[in-house]
């Protein structure tokens, strides 16, 4: 009889934590049902299993129209949620990444999803997206750089035609006398310089987020380039000295033209955050099948907590010791974006009132038929 007692009070409290499991199970339910934020699960196959209310109300679907289809159907670049689902089989860990979404109506959402993954067994049973509409960022980002593109394209025409002229006055200046005049056109020329560089660099900015930034590679010598750039350079102050060490003979397979423009942003910098003067070194050194190359200066130097937000897009180092320096923070970021384009990056180490030295490899460059090498000429 007593233990019968204890078996219904057992039987009655798992009946009451039962009811309380469901409860709370249904609340937990309702709550991510009517969430504000749009959420939706997709199974390893790539089927839509889930979706809550807002999630629907923001595509503007019935949920007979969205639950149980392929994910894809609804992205507007299905091949992106491919390599996605694709890259959580093949057990890689994704948080986050942007998409464009198509609504009902046929209009195109730019979404972040974060992604929460569940695995059993190490296998990929199904994603919970959070789901958050960017599309007014990205519209305003792409008035941006729409307007970037414009004014950089409009800019490069006058100032080249001015540059020309001034490279025929400083020639015939330079047949007489008149050093007033010479040092006048000198100067004028390296402003104008200055203005096409940031003309460039806009443009480029542009064409990045655009994702048409293209790579021209070709062989040609790196010393030769680093001399065109310092040569350059010296135009530009009359307190720092510019050297160049070991960079004798080397020849290298990339864009030229971009490199001569990651060249001519560090030795500018370097100028730029030496205000007292000092050496500045553009440095070459043979690593095995790579070319190391350097920019050092003895200037302010960069504090440890800034070194790793230096290639942020507009990102600009807040101190007392820069506060003179123009700029619009675009420049390193241009810097690492063209090196990642040659399957490089650019580093830095640096120390307060010291100086800096950023560098960065050049190797082969992978083509149709495998690895370029880099070539030392004889």
């Amino acid at each position: 009889m007593e233990n019968t007692i204890v078996l219904e009070e057992r039987l009655a409290r798992c009946e009451r934590e039962n009811d309380e499991l469901k409860l709370k199970v249904e609340e937990l339910s309702d709550f991510f049902e009517n969430a504000s934020m749009p959420l939706h699960w997709v199974d390893a196959k790539g089927i839509i299993i889930w979706a809550n209310q807002a999630e629907l109300d923001a595509l503007g679907y019935e949920k007979e129209e969205y639950i149980g289809f392929p994910i894809k159907n609804f992205h507007a670049d299905p091949e992106v949620i491919q390599d996605i689902l694709y890259r959580l089989s093949n057990d890689e860990t994704l948080y986050d990444y942007t998409a464009r979404l198509k609504c009902k109506d046929g209009s195109v959402k730019h979404v972040l999803i974060n992604s929460n993954v569940l695995r059993k067994d190490g296998k990929f049973v199904h994603t919970r997206c959070f789901t958050r509409d960017i599309t007014d960022r990205q519209q305003e980002d792409q008035r941006k750089n729409d307007f970037l593109a414009m004014v950089s394209h409009e800019l490069k025409t006058p100032l080249t035609v001015v540059a020309s002229y001034i490279q025929i006055l400083l020639k015939k200046k330079q047949k007489n006398t008149d050093d007033f005049g010479l040092n006048v056109l000198i100067r004028m020329e390296v402003q104008v310089k200055k203005m096409i560089l940031m003309a460039h660099d806009f443009l480029n900015l542009a064409r990045i987020q655009d994702g048409k930034l293209e790579r021209n590679s070709i062989e040609f010598d790196i010393d030769q380039l680093i001399g065109e750039v310092v040569e350059s350079s010296r135009l530009l102050t009359t307190i720092h000295t510019i050297e160049v060490s070991g960079c004798t003979g080397v020849v290298v397979y990339a864009d030229q033209d971009k490199i001569g423009q990651v060249l001519t942003n560090l030795v500018g910098n370097a100028i730029k955050y030496s205000p007292q003067g000092g050496r500045i070194i553009v440095g070459c050194e043979k690593l095995g099948d790579k070319v190391r190359i350097s920019v050092s200066d003895q200037g302010i130097g960069i504090r440890q907590s800034d070194q790793t937000r230096l290639f942020e897009r507009f990102y600009r180092i807040n101190s007392k010791s820069n506060q003179g320096a123009s700029g619009f923070g675009i420049g390193l970021y241009l810097v690492s974006e063209i090196l990642q384009q040659h399957n490089s990056k650019i580093e830095v180490k640096s120390v307060e009132n010291q100086g800096s030295r950023f560098y960065f490899d050049l190797d082969g460059v992978s083509i149709a038929e495998g690895v370029h090498p880099v070539i030392k000429k004889s």
